[in-house]
């Protein structure tokens, strides 16, 4: 299954390891840190790219297994979408 992080991404939903308020970026060291490394190693990817980093329409950041994307629907969104999915494949599993 896929999750639709705005525009044209979408990100394997298997794939995704965290989901980050893009508003906490400023409050957290380790928020930029994790930003300005993925610009460097060419991984920052999606909707509301800026130069140094995220731009003002991100709302979200969604760490992957190949990257970080970055997402103008909110993080609690995408964290229900991803609830959704989580409990569809339990239920097909039964």
């Amino acid at each position: 299954m896929f999750v639709h992080l705005g525009g044209d991404t979408v990100v394997a939903a298997k794939d995704v390891v965290a989901i980050l308020d893009a508003r906490l970026l400023e409050q957290s060291e380790v928020n930029r840190e994790l930003v300005e490394r993925a610009v460097k190693a060419r991984k920052l990817h999606g909707p509301g790219v800026g130069g140094p980093g995220v731009g003002p329409e991100c709302k979200a950041l969604v760490v992957a297994v190949d990257g970080v994307y970055t997402s103008g629907i909110s993080a609690p969104t995408l964290a229900r979408r991803m609830t959704h999915f989580r409990q569809a494949a339990i239920s097909w599993e039964a």
